[in-house]
């Protein structure tokens, strides 16, 4: 199976979100279950929320410091990518704000080693997600990304992001996250690496090509 996902443009404005076209597209899958996780996993995470892939493949090694920074400058200007990061120190990661929330300690959030598509070099937030495998829910970081998107593409500049809002918002969240972990077996499938890829085009020049 093949499944792909594409940015097909650069941001059209400086700042940490943007109004920009994204295309996704993959086979439907076998069942309707399939369809519903790469769905998840390529629009809306990918493409809407602008999350990066956290599984690893052990043939690709460490990350490049290169490809390290590339990423580091898109996380800094155009706040993308905030499940994935370059240390493994907990009080320093992106998402240390969760690990010392009480209120997220039946999650299993901490500093996984693997991400990107590399094997070392890259941590993610949780041991799995539907950004890694394709199964389970997305995990508190990857929730942020997307309330964070939402409110900004509804509002703009003018919003303003607070931490105990989305709490707030996302105890719902955090309820399911914790009974999927606690009676769920966690199933893991394997598909071939195919990470999003960011064209410097317009959307219709990206399909043509």
């Amino acid at each position: 199976m093949i499944l792909r996902s594409n940015h097909p443009s650069y941001p059209s404005q400086s700042g940490d979100y943007d109004r920009g076209t994204f295309v996704s597209y993959f086979p439907v899958g076998t069942d309707a279950t399939q369809l519903e996780q790469v769905l998840h996993h390529e629009a809306c995470g990918h493409g809407f929320a602008k999350l990066a892939d956290e599984y690893a493949y052990e043939a690709y090694g460490a990350i490049s410091a290169d490809y390290a920074a590339e990423i580091q400058t898109q996380q800094a200007e155009w706040g993308w990518w905030k499940n994935v990061d370059f240390t493994s120190d907990l009080e320093a990661i992106r998402w240390s704000h969760f690990i010392t929330d009480s209120r997220y300690t039946t999650e299993g959030l901490g500093a996984y080693e693997g991400g990107l598509t590399y094997w070392s070099g890259v941590w993610r937030p949780t041991e799995n997600s539907i950004m890694r495998y394709n199964t389970g829910g997305f995990n508190a970081p990857s929730r942020e990304a997307i309330y964070y998107r939402i409110h900004k593409l509804a509002y703009g500049d003018s919003w303003q992001y607070d931490y105990e809002q989305f709490t707030e918002w996302d105890a719902i969240n955090r309820t399911q996250a914790a009974v999927t972990s606690a009676l769920e077996p966690m199933v893991l499938r394997r598909y071939e690496p195919t990470p999003p890829v960011v064209v410097g085009k317009t959307w219709r020049e990206a399909m043509n090509k």
